[in-house]
This record gives C-alpha cells, sequence and structure tokens, in this order.
C-alpha cells in the first residue's frame, strides 16, 4: 500500500463553501480508487494524507495537482506502507484554527513543509500528529 503525504498553498483564501466542494469531490472519488486519508486546511494551506493502492493514490494526487486550488505542491512523504492510518476515513477533514492550542504543531509543520524545512525522513512524526489532531478534535466535537 502506498502513503503520501503532501503540502500545497491555496491558491487563494477559500471559503467554506469551497472546501465543502473539495471533501464532497474527495469523499465521492477516493472510494473509486480505494483510497483513504486525511486533508487539513491550515493557515491558507493544505496538509493531505493519501492512502491505498499505488495507482489509486497517483490517480488522485493527479487530480490534484490539476486542481487550480492548489499551488507549491510539495511531497513530504512517498512511502510503501503495512497498514492505513485512516482506513475508516475516505477523507477525513478539519480546518483549524491557530487559537486551538493541539494545533500549534500542524501550523509550523505545514509552514516549514512549505519551506523545505520538514525532512521525508519525518513521515510517520507528521503521519501521527495528523491522526492524533484528528482524534482529539473529533472527540471534542463528539462531548
Amino acid at each position: 500500500m502506498r502513503q503520501l503525504v503532501y503540502v500545497s498553498a491555496a491558491s487563494r483564501a477559500l471559503a467554506p463553501a469551497d472546501l465543502d466542494t473539495i471533501l464532497t469531490s474527495a469523499r465521492r472519488a477516493n472510494p473509486l480508487h480505494d483510497v483513504t486519508g486525511m486533508l487539513l486546511y491550515i493557515d491558507l494551506g493544505f496538509l493531505q494524507v493519501l492512502e491505498g493502492p499505488a495507482d489509486g493514490v497517483e490517480a488522485i494526487y493527479r487530480r490534484i495537482l490539476g486542481d487550480r486550488r492548489h499551488t507549491a505542491q510539495r511531497i513530504l512523504v512517498d512511502r510503501t506502507a503495512d497498514e492505513r492510518l485512516f482506513g475508516g476515513w475516505s477523507m477525513g477533514f478539519d480546518r483549524p484554527s491557530p487559537d486551538q492550542a493541539q494545533s500549534a504543531g500542524a501550523f509550523k509543520i505545514t509552514r516549514d513543509a512549505l519551506n523545505d524545512a520538514v525532512a521525508a525522513d519525518k513521515a510517520v512524526e507528521i503521519a501521527t500528529l495528523i491522526r492524533t489532531f484528528y482524534n482529539v478534535n473529533a472527540k471534542d466535537r463528539a462531548a
């Protein structure tokens, strides 16, 4: 199974309706390719994990590369993984706020990654941070 983690900058500020469109499209297309993952929209940038069969991940990522809402795409991690981190989600999503204490690390990773400061060998740390961030926020929202 292929696991791809990338960052990109939004080509413009995106309204909630734009983000809903992206999420709806991902949740429709990803299952067709057996791809799961997680998307964060942070500080006018995206951080996303895609995982699944190599050809499925490639097809989804090619669509993303052609999406004019994304610029400056940078792959942080492209590896073979034994198991999915986000197997239950066709596409998990969150839009963390800088006002949330638990999201401070995610903002730093996104900025550093866009500036080429995050090394690809940090794959496990990045994926764990994203999964932990999503789990914490999902629990907070359920309460």
